[in-house]
């Protein structure tokens, strides 16, 4: 089971502090195949499933819950409009019929940059709508992905605002701490909970022999204080992403690696020096895997 803690976001909802992810390598994987490796995340621990309109299987996301054996209310359960955002009401409705839900835990605007294309509402006019499925009650909590701070700040411009994002899920790893600093002290002034996705990119997606040097020296160093005869480099990576106050979203086809990517919240912390020693060494930054609009300046 998760050795994560439960998160309260600013409107007071409880989530799980690991979530398993059902988009980069299960994206538009809406088989039978995608169903089975749902059902073993949620068998082995995981009750928080992050999902979007954008990954193509939401289908087989429903299908797991309802074959999954484990009450509905156990599991924290999130999408995200994507293709849909000219019509978020319509784009959620369908969302809610392909998971087969009453209800998700979690709602997201999962870009901003279509906003400013003809027949799409403004971000102020798209979060009113927002606002609008949270007080409806099947969306116990609305939020953003790959928002800058120029675009949540066009939120907390709206006068008569009534629920603020409760999250923002980014990409967070080490080669982005440097480009992201102004928007994560800017989320913790404004209480929106970090969702880190990619946080093992560093290892999976990024070459840096520098950076995997030091974080073999961190994950040895972690695994003697842990007492463990081994530790994963990913699982410190999850570990720190946790430390830096985020909800972490992982994702993995095999149950022993969903297994330690559950375990990776009971690992000693990293020492100060550590996560500087990480920060150093991963260089040049910012190397972002996904959402290059996150490092622009523009208005797209």
């Amino acid at each position: 089971m998760s050795t994560f803690s439960i998160y309260t976001l600013s409107d007071g909802n409880k989530v799980p502090g690991v979530a398993f992810g059902i988009g980069t390598a299960h994206f538009g994987k809406d088989d039978d195949g995608l169903v089975e490796t749902i059902k073993t995340a949620i068998s082995v621990g995981f009750r928080h499933l992050d999902g979007a309109e954008s990954y193509r299987n939401e289908g087989s996301l429903g299908k797991a819950i309802a074959q999954s054996g484990v009450p509905r209310e156990e599991l924290f359960v999130t999408t995200k409009a994507g293709a849909g955002l000219a019509d978020i009401p319509s784009s959620f409705d369908e969302s809610l019929k392909k998971l087969g839900l009453s209800h998700v835990d979690l709602y997201l605007i999962h870009w901003p940059y279509d906003f400013p294309k003809p027949g799409y509402p403004t971000i102020e006019e798209a979060w009113k709508q927002m606002e609008a499925i949270k007080d409806s009650g099947r969306a116990k909590s609305i939020g953003v992905s790959n928002f800058r701070v120029r675009d949540l700040e066009k939120i907390y411009s709206i006068p008569d605002l009534k629920h603020p994002p409760a999250v923002n899920q980014i990409e967070f790893h080490p080669f982005m701490y440097e480009a992201g600093e102004e928007l994560y002290q800017y989320m913790k002034q404004k209480q929106i909970a970090l969702e880190a996705y990619g946080p093992t990119s560093p290892l999976t997606k990024l070459s840096n022999p520098g950076f995997e040097e030091a974080l073999n020296k961190v994950t040895k160093a972690v695994s003697e204080r842990a007492g463990k005869d081994k530790v994963e480099p990913g699982q410190v990576l999850l570990r720190l992403a946790a430390q830096r106050g985020a909800i972490v979203i992982t994702t993995s086809g095999k149950d022993w690696r969903m297994k330690e990517q559950l375990a990776a919240g009971a690992l000693p912390e990293l020492t100060q020096d550590e996560v500087d020693s990480l920060a150093k060494a991963a260089k040049p930054a910012p190397q972002r895997v996904f959402m290059k609009h996150m490092d622009g300046d523009d208005e797209y």
